[in-house]
C-alpha cells in the first residue's frame, strides 16, 4: 500500500531570502497518509508568509482529510500575507476531485510549473 509522503524544495533570491517554496506531496492522501504528513505540512506552508507551491502531481488518492488539510493551510498562509497554488500537472483524478469540493474557487490550480511559478509570486 503506497503511503503519502511530503518534501520542499526552496528557491531562494540572490541575496539568500526564500522567494518561493515548493511543497511536493505524492501517494495517498486519506487518513493514515495525512496522519504522517499534516503537521509537517501545516508547518511547511503556513508558519513564513511566503508564496507556495503544493504540487500534487504524485498525488494518487486525494481523500476529504487531505483536501481539509490544503484548505486549511491554504487560509493559514493567506492570513500571514502568503500565497498558494496547487499544480496539477496532468493529474485529473485528484483535478476532478478539488473541482467537485469548489477548492479551485479559492486555491489557484493549474497545469504547467511555470504557470504556478507565475501565479504565486503575483
Amino acid at each position: 500500500m503506497q503511503t503519502a509522503s511530503i518534501r520542499s524544495d526552496d528557491v531562494l533570491e540572490t541575496d539568500g531570502s526564500i522567494k518561493l517554496r515548493k511543497v511536493v506531496l505524492a501517494g495517498r492522501l486519506d487518513m493514515l497518509g495525512m496522519e504522517d504528513i499534516a503537521l509537517k505540512l501545516t508547518s511547511l506552508t503556513a508558519i513564513k508568509p511566503l508564496p507556495v507551491i503544493l504540487d500534487l502531481r504524485d498525488v494518487s488518492f486525494l481523500a476529504s482529510i487531505g483536501i481539509r488539510s490544503i484548505i486549511s493551510s491554504a487560509r493559514a498562509l493567506d492570513q500571514k500575507g502568503g500565497r498558494m497554488v496547487i499544480l496539477l500537472g496532468d493529474n485529473e483524478l485528484v483535478k476532478a476531485t478539488l473541482e467537485s469540493t469548489g477548492i479551485d474557487d479559492v486555491i489557484p490550480m493549474v497545469a504547467d510549473e511555470d504557470q504556478a511559478e507565475r501565479d504565486a509570486l503575483a
